[in-house]
């Protein structure tokens, strides 16, 4: 998918992010347990917020060392990120997602609407084979490494949902046909295309090779 698309495709994602955290169904239940371990529905709104939409315009504003490309697509970069991290690595993730809800519900909207329009006209500007820094300076292409930032927004904002018993926002197609596209590939890295064969057209097997994050 050429850069322009992947990047208005985020920028859609991330304004179905904006609305979900900002719903007062999510303002109501911000203390209460999320359905991921050991978070509160703030703190999961708080990760969603700042993984799916602001992260991308704190690495853009890292510097690029050279022009070599670490991870060459969203699946090498999700297959090599899960493969390295502990569980203080999470426990830091968790961590990260209570420290921006700390701020409270309104001013977590605040900041995420006043980053999102910002952040709109600033990837418009760039040029096509963008690099960037992301995790410990490794580069990627901005379109690849938006394309990780809309699996976070499909997959969160169904934890979201889930969290305080509401029906799924609806996310753009092209964004859902992403996070599939993305997890299949994380799971032929993960475990072989022949166990991703068996999983998807024979029963028995997919508990082998899914969930894959």
């Amino acid at each position: 998918m050429p850069q322009a698309d992947i990047v208005e495709l985020f920028l859609e994602g991330a304004q179905v992010v904006a609305a979900a955290v900002a719903a007062s169904v999510v303002a109501d239940a911000w203390d209460l347990p999320s359905v991921l371990e050991d978070q509160r529905v703030g703190g999961l709104a708080g990760h969603l917020a700042r993984g799916g939409v602001w992260v991308v315009a704190d690495y853009l504003d890292g510097t690029v060392e050279g022009g070599t490309v670490d991870f060459s697509s969203a699946g090498e970069y999700f297959d090599v990120l899960l493969g390295a991290v502990s569980p203080e690595d999470h426990q830091a993730v968790r961590r990260r997602g209570a420290d921006v809800a700390a701020a409270g519900h309104g001013e977590l909207c605040r900041v995420l609407g006043q980053r999102l329009d910002a952040l709109g006209p600033r990837l418009r500007s760039l040029e096509a084979g963008h690099l960037m820094a992301v995790l410990g300076g490794k580069v990627m292409r901005l379109d690849d490494y938006l394309t990780t930032r809309i699996v976070e927004q499909v997959v969160h904002l169904d934890d979201l949902a889930r969290s305080v018993d509401h029906d799924p926002w609806p996310m753009p197609a092209g964004a859902t046909d992403v996070a599939v596209a993305v997890g299949i590939d994380i799971a032929r890295r993960q475990d072989g295309s022949t166990a991703l064969i068996r999983a998807l057209y024979r029963r028995g097997w997919s508990a082998s090779v899914f969930p894959v994050l």
